[in-house]
Formats: C-alpha cells, sequence, structure tokens
C-alpha cells in the first residue's frame, strides 16, 4: 500500500513539474513577441537575388548576407517559440548588420543601410529598456544592444564624414 502512494504522488510530482515548465515556456514565448516592429520588419526582408553575372565578391557578400539572414529568421523563430534569448538576437543581428554594411562600397548607400540599421537598433533598445524595467530582459543585454547601437552610430558618422578622425 505504501508503494503505490509512493508512485501516486511522484507521479502527481512530475505531472506538476511537467505542466509548471510548460506553463513558462508559455510564458516566456508570450513576452518573446515583444519584439519592436522594425526589428521585425529587418528579419522578415527576402534574401538577396545572386545573378550569374555578380562579380565573385559580390556573390560572395550576398551568400553571407543571406546566410546571416536566414538565421535571423531561424533565431527568431526559436526566440518566439521560447528555445533561445535576447543574447542570441542580439548576436545574429550583430552579423546579419555587419553583413548588410559590407555589401555597399558606394559611401551613400553604405551610410542610408547604417541609418536605417541605427533606426532599428534606436527602437530595440527603447523596447528592450521596457522589458528590462519589468524583469523580462536583463539590464547586460540591454548594455550589450546599447554598445551595438553605438557602434552603428560611430559607422554612420565616419560614413557620412571621411576625413573625421
Amino acid at each position: 500500500m505504501y508503494v503505490t502512494k509512493s508512485k501516486v504522488g511522484g507521479s502527481w510530482g512530475l505531472a506538476i513539474i511537467l505542466l509548471a515548465s510548460s506553463l513558462q515556456v508559455t510564458l516566456y514565448a508570450q513576452r518573446a513577441a515583444n519584439l519592436s516592429p522594425k526589428v521585425i520588419a529587418a528579419i522578415s526582408e527576402p534574401v538577396l537575388d545572386l545573378k550569374d553575372d555578380d562579380p565573385p565578391l559580390v556573390r560572395l557578400k550576398k551568400e553571407r548576407f543571406n546566410a546571416a539572414l536566414n538565421e535571423a529568421k531561424a533565431r527568431l523563430d526559436l526566440y518566439n517559440r521560447g528555445l533561445t534569448r535576447i543574447p542570441a538576437l542580439i548576436e545574429v543581428g550583430e552579423r546579419l548588420f555587419a553583413a548588410e554594411a559590407d555589401l555597399y562600397d558606394e559611401p551613400e548607400k553604405k551610410a542610408e543601410a547604417l541609418q536605417r540599421q541605427l533606426d532599428i537598433y534606436t527602437d530595440a533598445e527603447n523596447d528592450l529598456e521596457k522589458q528590462v524595467k519589468n524583469g523580462f530582459a536583463t539590464q547586460a543585454d540591454l548594455e550589450r544592444l546599447r554598445y551595438d547601437r553605438l557602434s552603428v552610430q560611430i559607422n554612420l558618422f565616419k560614413a557620412k564624414n571621411p576625413s573625421a578622425k
């Protein structure tokens, strides 16, 4: 009789643990949906077309950008399902934006891409600040995103002012 109660109690304990862990993943997934619309839009862009007449270096840059974009889409899916966290999205964003900026040799086009990235980072930083205040993200994640925003801002300044030091 004691053995039977123990097994039933253990089953209920296991069921409660499973329910609690699934609830935690569900709550995390709900919080994950709070990403900035600009971030979602950037990740939702289509991949670049590879043309037969692309020079080899341009083709490689496009392939690298496409790989970063596809990874970003996959990481966003994992994030929305509660299977990854903010730092993974920040890291893939760094790679994606670096690959995008490297696509352009003309200073004007590079500056346009950097300005768009700066707008996205600023929006994402504002959103992440709110999440930190509500306890859904960490200050470390916010500082990492802030560092990336400032890096893009520096690169944009350099692109617009090539003679500035």
